[in-house]
């Protein structure tokens, strides 16, 4: 994949060149899951979830989100809409593209593990293109 071109075409200001939209997506989801909150932050997720299935409700909910969080829900809404109009080259579809962004989009907050001091805390899948 072409992950780390992505990344250092990111780094350096460079024109990004890859052969798939898949690499870009990882590439994203990857750096929005390093980031210690989801795009809709924890405590918006009790309220979200209970307006999903009503569109202008869940439009109100988005409102009480802070600007900057509100804002990169968009692009990815928008970046994510821009995958699916070429769905017939690209393969995804809604239903692939919200089970892979969900968890660096919105998610309930779990408590914290303990984990051994020898192991890296332990991450949401996110290596999801494996064709």
């Amino acid at each position: 994949m072409d992950i780390g071109a992505v990344r250092d075409a990111i780094d350096t200001d460079g024109p990004i060149r890859v052969s798939s939209i898949h690499s870009v997506a990882e590439s994203l989801i990857l750096f929005l899951d390093s980031f210690p909150d989801p795009v809709i932050p924890y405590e918006h997720y009790p309220v979200c979830l209970e307006h999903c299935a009503h569109f202008a409700n869940s439009k109100r909910a988005l409102r009480n989100i802070n600007f900057s969080h509100r804002n990169v829900f968009k692009y990815i809404c928008a970046f994510l809409r821009e995958i699916l109009s070429h769905s017939e080259r690209n393969r995804s579809n809604a239903k692939f593209l919200s089970q892979v962004f969900g968890d660096v989009l919105l998610k309930p907050q779990l408590p914290e593990l303990v984990t051994s001091p020898s192991l890296p805390p332990r991450r949401g899948p996110c290596s999801f293109i494996n064709f």
